[in-house]
């Protein structure tokens, strides 16, 4: 019966207390220093401590420490992420050393819900979907016993657009205990609305919500870099060290308990070496470690680095941003017929190299969803037929839809100058990858035709 007795403490020992070797702090606003008992409930599942602070000195957390951030609400915004990210660096290499979460909180009742939510988490399996590849009915089915859910998509505060389904505040479906990581466009931002995604999931029972604060997604790694078996916020900060050294601040941040580790055991070997040598200035460095791939080493950089230039992910989501791929297609083959008018063998050469560079690029880098991809192609198709005009209008053509989301996204002030340079470099990047494509594949085309 003394065995029985014990049981409800021994799970909570084995599910929280294994998740960090370094001290766990629960840092409360002091204009919420009255809801200190539920804080110190929350930290007891660590065996951690209570801070109240005002956040101005944070001196009293190390490298090595985790930290959940209990904020006020009202007092949560985008200059509150950035600044505290900028007073957690403490060796000054622009990343924050202690591993950090936040949580806004209204009261009493948000914290009670975030506490049962920590209380129902059980480390599984990680599910992993894509715009356009999936249904509702298949994501509640498939994320049903999951542990980790990782979402791509076109997003905002209020939800994640899916293709045929929205992910939004009133059709969650079951997030009670479950990790959530949204890979799209500033669903983070949950200062600009008063019923956003990230925190109808918390209120659902989801322990973890990782979020973009910017234009693009949370990280630029494999998204089984998310199921490497390391707690969720060491995840983030090193997805946002990435971030850094290709240029971009800082943009993902964790909603949440920084502590956990979403899954048992590992799909993707994330390893741990001291920095040092010529890697150390490869790879980014965070808290006097690097984290890669695979061990250091050629492989390693390419699994890295490489996902960046990844032209099936660029117009997979230019076609599925509602209305802007029918309107590119329509500007593209209006002046195909319009003012060029290729002959047959012209307009069939063209077609082959697009299908042959689509079916080449996708082993690479994934095919987009059977709605998408015929798009793609076509698209493809009239760009080869600019490219036999001159070189300069394939590359034109390729690159200026792109650079117009971006310069429009950076008019607006929907994403940083930082980000902005970002993505107009990788979209001329991926620009000359197709083009070199569709170029190869038309002339060995050519050839077989003429000869």
């Amino acid at each position: 019966m003394r065995v029985v007795r014990w049981l409800p403490f021994l799970l909570v020992v084995f599910l929280f207390a294994p998740a960090v070797s370094a001290h766990y702090y629960v840092v409360l606003d002091e204009n919420l220093s009255y809801l200190r008992p539920y804080a110190e409930e929350i930290a007891g599942l660590h065996n951690g401590s209570v801070v109240v602070s005002n956040f101005s000195n944070l001196s009293f957390l190390s490298s090595d420490d985790y930290a959940l951030l209990i904020v006020d609400r009202t007092h949560f915004n985008e200059s509150f992420v950035y600044s505290t990210y900028r007073r957690l660096d403490f060796n000054g290499d622009g990343i924050y050393d202690p591993v950090v979460g936040f949580l806004p909180v209204w009261g009493a009742d948000d914290l009670v819900r975030f506490y049962w939510g920590l209380m129902s988490f059980r480390p599984g399996r990680a599910v992993f979907f894509r715009i356009g590849k999936v249904s509702y009915t298949e994501y509640l089915e498939l994320s049903k016993n999951a542990s980790l859910i990782w979402l791509e998509g076109h997003g905002s505060p209020d939800g994640i657009d899916m293709g045929s389904w929205d992910l939004n505040p009133s059709d969650i479906g079951d997030a009670s205990g479950k990790v959530f990581v949204l890979e799209s466009c500033d669903v983070g931002r949950v200062w600009e609305t008063e019923d956003s995604l990230v925190m109808a999931l918390i209120r659902a029972g989801s322990p973890a919500v990782v979020a973009s604060i910017d234009m693009g997604g949370v990280s630029y790694l494999p998204e089984r870099f998310w199921a490497s078996g390391y707690p969720i916020g060491k995840l983030v900060q090193i997805s946002n060290a990435y971030f850094l050294k290709v240029g971009v601040p800082p943009k993902a941040v964790l909603y949440g308990d920084p502590a956990l580790v979403p899954v048992g055991s590992s799909d993707y070997k994330l390893i741990k070496t001291p920095a040092n040598g010529v890697y150390a200035r490869i790879f980014p460095r965070v808290n006097g470690y690097i984290y890669t791939p695979g061990r250091p080493g050629l492989g390693a950089i390419i699994r890295t680095y490489g996902s960046l230039f990844s032209p099936m992910d660029l117009w997979s989501g230019i076609f599925t941003m509602n209305g802007v791929g029918f309107l590119i297609l329509l500007a593209a083959f209006g002046v195909v017929f319009g003012r060029i008018r290729p002959g047959k063998r012209e307009v069939l050469l063209s077609g082959l190299s697009a299908v042959a560079s689509f079916l080449v690029l996708g082993v690479f880098g994934g095919y987009p969803s059977p709605v998408t991809s015929p798009a793609i192609v076509l698209f493809w198709t009239a760009v080869a037929v600019f490219m036999r005009r001159r070189l300069t209008f394939g590359l034109l053509s390729l690159f200026l839809p792109p650079a117009a989301i971006g310069l429009v996204a950076l008019y607006f002030g929907a994403t940083t100058p930082s980000y902005g340079v970002f993505i107009l470099t990788l979209s001329f990047l991926d620009s000359l990858i197709v083009l070199a494509f569709l170029f190869v594949f038309h002339r060995i085309l050519w050839r077989i035709v003429t000869t």
